[in-house]
């Protein structure tokens, strides 16, 4: 009876043994693509393959483990490469990040002691464009002489030279070349004076929109020290 118990136990260990490994088996099936480009299976990892991307599945066919292939020396140079120029280009941004930073707190500096209301602003504006829209009144004025002596005097290689089939002599095109590099050249002054009111103007538009941000900071700021008091005044009463 005693002997039938214990083959009975071995029969049962010896199964659960092959089913445990036929589990574990079943668990590292391999898939892989060989160097013809053909897909392959197995249960075991070809050695040639050690260092390569393959796949380990489950038994029902779901991959549990992609592996990568491994780097070759140049692959991790560049790696590298690549990570320490991120890293200085970060310490770059952060450097260009903390100048702009001091530089808006220096302008916010500026605008605070500067002006003590909106209204001033606008004044300093309005100033600010009464000189520019002078001197471009003035380019504009300036441009509009020199047009009238280039036409004249083109007028006059018109008439006493081209329209009788003449060449128009050294003189006459050099006062006619004269003329124009003059217009050219105040043309140029003048687009120049009118891209800097256009700055002005955006200039001062953000000032003013700043300057209501920084205004509202400091009420907020005073409301949060008051309250600060008050609540530190009501906590002595009861000290």
């Amino acid at each position: 009876m005693l002997c039938r118990r214990y083959t009975r136990f071995l029969l049962f260990s010896t199964s659960l043994w092959i089913l445990t490994l036929t589990s574990v088996q079943a668990e590292t099936l391999f898939r892989w693509v060989d160097k013809d480009g053909t897909v392959r299976y197995g249960d075991v990892l070809p050695n040639e393959q050690v260092g390569k991307e393959y796949q380990v599945l489950s038994p029902d066919g779901r991959v549990i483990k992609n592996q990568q292939a491994a780097k070759s020396p140049e692959e991790i140079r560049k790696q590298r490469a690549d990570l320490r120029r991120k890293q200085r280009e970060a310490r770059i941004q952060e450097e260009i990040n903390a100048r702009m930073a001091a530089m808006q707190e220096h302008h916010d500096n500026v605008l605070l002691m500067t002006y003590t209301n909106e209204k001033e602003i606008e004044i300093a504006k309005d100033e600010r464009l009464e000189v520019i829209n002078s001197v471009i009144q003035l380019l504009r004025k300036n441009i509009s002489t020199e047009k009238e002596k280039l036409a004249r005097e083109e007028k006059i290689a018109k008439q006493l030279y081209t329209d009788k089939g003449l060449p128009i002599p050294g003189g006459q095109a050099q006062k006619i070349e004269y003329f124009t590099e003059k217009v050219l050249a105040k043309q140029l002054h003048l687009n120049q004076k009118l891209d800097e009111r256009a700055k002005i103007k955006q200039q001062y538009q953000k000032d003013v929109l700043r300057y209501r941000q920084l205004m509202a900071r400091q009420q907020r700021e005073r409301e949060a020290r008051e309250k600060a008091r008050l609540e530190a005044e009501e906590r002595a009463l009861y000290e």
